[in-house]
C-alpha cells in the first residue's frame, strides 16, 4: 500500500458523499412538494450510496492500518486524524493534499448532517400537521379545521 491509495480511496469517498448530499437535496425537495415516488426513488439511492462509502470507511481504515505498519507509525487507531497526526513526525512526509481532502471531506458530512436535520424536521411538522388534522376531524365533526377570524 501506498499513500496514493489513501488518498484515491478518500477521493473515492468523497465522490460518493457528494451524490449522497445531491441525492438528500433531492429528497428534501420530494418532501417539500410532497412527491411520494420521488421520495421513494431517493430513498432507494440513498441506501445504495451508503452501502458504498461505508465500503470506502472499512478501505481507508484497512490501508492506514497497512500504511502504519509499513512505515511504522503507533497509530492507536486507524482513524485518518490520528494517522496524519502520526505522519506529522515523519520528515520524509508531506501529507497536504490527503489533508486537504481530509478538510473538504469534514465540510461536507457537516453539510450532510445540515440537510439530514432539516429533512428531520420537514417529516416531524409533516407528521404534526397530519395528526392535528386527523384529530380535529374525529374529535369534533362540528368544528371548523381551521380558525377563521378575521
Amino acid at each position: 500500500m501506498e499513500m496514493k491509495d489513501l488518498f484515491n480511496s478518500l477521493k473515492d469517498q468523497h465522490e460518493f458523499l457528494q451524490a449522497f448530499l445531491d441525492t438528500i437535496i433531492l429528497q428534501q425537495k420530494a418532501i417539500i412538494t410532497n412527491d411520494i415516488i420521488g421520495l421513494e426513488e431517493t430513498i432507494k439511492t440513498e441506501g445504495a450510496l451508503l452501502l458504498n462509502v461505508d465500503h470506502y470507511e472499512k478501505q481507508m481504515a484497512d490501508i492506514i492500518k497497512q500504511l502504519s505498519e509499513k512505515y511504522s507509525i503507533d497509530s492507536s487507531s486507524n482513524k485518518l486524524t490520528d494517522f496524519m497526526n502520526a505522519l506529522k513526525g515523519k520528515n520524509e512526509f508531506n501529507p497536504n493534499s490527503i489533508a486537504k481532502l481530509h478538510t473538504s471531506l469534514k465540510k461536507l458530512v457537516s453539510q450532510i448532517v445540515k440537510i439530514n436535520d432539516q429533512n428531520r424536521m420537514l417529516i416531524e411538522q409533516a407528521r404534526n400537521f397530519v395528526k392535528e388534522t386527523v384529530s380535529a376531524l374525529v374529535i369534533n365533526n362540528q368544528s371548523p379545521i381551521f380558525d377563521r377570524k378575521a
